[in-house]
């Protein structure tokens, strides 16, 4: 079974004690990182001032290595159990940052973190051991859940995957992704900057960071001088205009007739497709030509995906080690493998992690 953890893409650094302020691990993150400490996802959101994040941060970046040691932290490996990691990029920094994302993340992390925030001791390490990590497209993952997981696919099938930072789009078949139509483009970024350019001609946002409009955005409502206000129509013209010009413009050029020859379906994934107004945009385009479906949980999808790989590709080492060699002499099948899949997004984080029997 799956089990995934969601967290915003925030952080903050902090002097504060935070003692007793959260009621889990998820909502109470504090990590100690080269003698700072910061809070992450929804505990920056709650105590902190200013929360931020970055785009598409590259794995040298502080940001990326705070965040996935925040996700390490949730894995919660047992005795020897060693992580078998799957994560990944889009296209457009894939081949940059897959290397330097295998040197961040493989062998053995010490996470300092403080636990005062859920009742724990103040001081608090865990040690977690990464055995083998593999970095596959950001779009491939999504497929592998798609193929692998409860809705089992098995026919050919469009996939448009809409991220904060990046929306992709590709052609899946049986026998792989079809390269030549491959898009990468601008994500749901694009729509809440329109919308804050719109809002800012009649309030003024004092000072709102990106995070926080991109929360009223989803929210569909923002409080401005301690007054709400519904923002859905000006969500719904910002994301139409998204679509036509910066979707729809991509997909065009990328799918061609042989491809609506091959694929009766459309899968649509990326917290983006959790706004029924985009949603829409796709029906209107593409309803009459092919099914048009959102993935369950869809913000989710990328790193259940990774986790599944992960779970595979487990599963195939440990039958393929040869009978003549000692378990012992290969370090990846020496303890228990859990299989984690990690998606440091743009706008949230989310850690799936492979429970057997549960």
């Amino acid at each position: 079974m799956l089990k995934s953890y969601n967290f915003p893409s925030v952080y903050e650094a902090t002097n504060q004690e935070l003692a007793n302020v959260a009621e889990n691990i998820l909502d109470g993150i504090k990590i100690n990182l080269d003698d700072t400490d910061y809070i992450v996802g929804n505990l920056a959101l709650v105590e902190g001032y200013s929360p931020h994040k970055s785009i598409n941060a590259a794995p040298t970046d502080e940001e990326y290595k705070l965040l996935s040691e925040a996700s390490l932290l949730l894995t919660q490996p047992k005795g020897e159990e060693e992580i078998y990691l799957t994560t990944g990029f889009p296209f457009a920094t894939y081949i940059l940052y897959r290397d330097k994302a295998m040197e961040v993340l493989q062998g053995r992390h010490i996470i300092n973190y403080d636990a005062s925030t859920f009742g724990g001791p103040n001081t608090t390490k865990r040690e977690v051991n990464v055995g083998k990590v593999e970095i596959i497209p950001e779009i491939m993952g999504c497929t592998t859940a798609i193929r692998e997981g409860n809705l089992q696919e098995k026919e050919n099938f469009f996939i448009v995957s809409l991220g904060y930072g990046t929306c992709e789009a590709v052609v899946s078949t049986r026998a792989g992704l079809i390269n030549r139509s491959a898009v990468s483009t601008h994500g749901i970024r694009h729509a809440v900057n329109l919308l804050a350019n719109e809002l800012s001609k009649n309030f003024y946002l004092n000072l709102k960071t990106e995070h926080q409009i991109d929360v009223a955005f989803q929210k569909g409502n923002i409080t401005v001088n301690r007054v709400k206000h519904n923002i859905l129509d000006i969500r719904e013209k910002v994301l139409k205009m998204y679509y036509n010009e910066i979707v729809a413009p991509n997909l065009r050029r990328a799918f061609i007739d042989d491809d609506f020859n091959k694929c009766t379906k459309m899968y649509l994934v990326g917290g983006g497709a959790l706004y029924p107004e985009l949603v829409d945009c796709f029906k209107e385009e593409f309803g009459d030509i092919v099914s048009v479906n959102v993935y369950p949980e869809p913000e989710k999808c990328a790193s259940q995906g990774y986790c599944l790989n992960s779970k595979i590709k487990s599963s195939v080492a440990r039958s393929n080690i040869p009978h003549n060699i000692e378990a012992e002499e290969i370090k990846i099948f020496r303890n228990p493998q859990l299989a984690v899949g990690i998606d440091i997004g743009n706008a949230n984080t989310c850690v799936t992690i492979y429970k057997e029997g549960e």
